[in-house]
């Protein structure tokens, strides 16, 4: 992995990087028109011999306007960051998106922009809008930035068939469970990572073990029912099923995220754990047995190593 510059604070912003191309935008969970924005970016500053940046913030911008609208994230702040790096790309500015920042014009915007970073190239989505109350959009970016000599590059709409490539479109899909096509939307596997905690140890006793994850609030979890999944835990990789539900046949409410590992024996507590959802195998059901439960964990297993883990 090549490495990168991660910078937190506009003042550490003082023009010292040379033919800087800018990609803009938040890049929740770095799908494939943000690779294409980003691509660009990186592509340009290769052919300029110049630096590759990348300009987001560390907090989604509704956090400050109307944060019971913040959506649901699709990755951490450290896996778009990791996402971003392996992207190739020179300079990473993440800063935190402030009152003073709400408040800027969309000319004050690029005039910071202008001033900090002295941009040759900037490119931004379709859909990009920046200043005070999303007032500024492509075509005014490129009038603007215009005025400082800064070429603007508008990326084009990029489409998964018949669907347009969004957050919220892969939201969408995750909320219903079709991981499957979120992953194309994606252009990987759909992960949750968090640390692996204590549990009632009911999967055990039913002869499935499984680890229970914490997911960070702030993440987006797919909707109930079985899924198959690929687990990293350290350096080691394995495939598995995760349960995401309320265990409704044993009267239980809480939502959990519960992985059983196959070929795996370890201790996995208080440790990092990361899934990647493959399909999903079938919805959440309520059983008139343990033994009905069992019987058909028995056949998703079966199911998921035929589908997604044939040798």
């Amino acid at each position: 992995m090549i490495a990168m510059l991660l910078i937190k604070s506009l003042t550490e912003l003082q023009c010292q990087f040379s033919n800087v191309s800018l990609a803009l935008g938040t890049f929740d969970g770095v799908h494939l028109a943000h690779r294409h924005v980003i691509g660009r970016t990186v592509e340009w500053s290769r052919h300029h011999s110049g630096t590759s940046m990348v300009f987001t913030f560390s907090n989604h911008p509704l956090s400050l306007i109307h944060p019971q609208r913040v959506p649901p994230q699709l990755q951490t702040m450290a896996g778009k960051t990791s996402e971003i790096r392996k992207l190739g790309v020179t300079v990473l500015v993440r800063v935190p998106f402030t009152r003073e920042l709400l408040h800027l014009s969309p000319e004050a915007f690029v005039e910071l922009l202008a001033t900090k970073i002295n941009p040759r190239h900037i490119v931004v989505g379709p859909n990009y809008s920046f200043g005070d109350r999303g007032k500024g959009n492509p075509d005014a970016l490129i009038a603007m930035a215009g005025k400082y000599g800064i070429e603007t590059e508008i990326c084009p709409k990029i489409m998964a068939g018949d669907v347009m490539v969004s957050s919220t479109a892969i939201r969408h899909l995750l909320t219903r469970g079709d991981v499957a096509a979120a992953s194309n939307l994606l252009g990987r596997a759909y992960e949750l990572s968090g640390v692996v905690m204590h549990g009632d140890q009911r999967g055990r006793q039913l002869g499935f073990p499984t680890a229970n994850l914490k997911v960070p609030a702030n993440l987006l979890i797919p909707g109930k029912g079985v899924y198959a999944v690929r687990v990293k835990v350290g350096r080691e990789v394995h495939g598995g099923l995760c349960n995401i539900g309320v265990n409704p046949t044993f009267g239980l409410s809480q939502l959990r995220v519960e992985t059983h590992i196959l070929d795996f024996d370890g201790d996995l507590y208080g440790k990092k754990m990361t899934i990647g959802f493959l399909g999903r195998l079938r919805s959440e059901k309520t059983f008139s047995s343990v033994a009905a439960l069992v019987g058909q964990m028995r056949l998703d297993l079966q199911k998921a190593q035929t589908e997604y883990f044939a040798e």
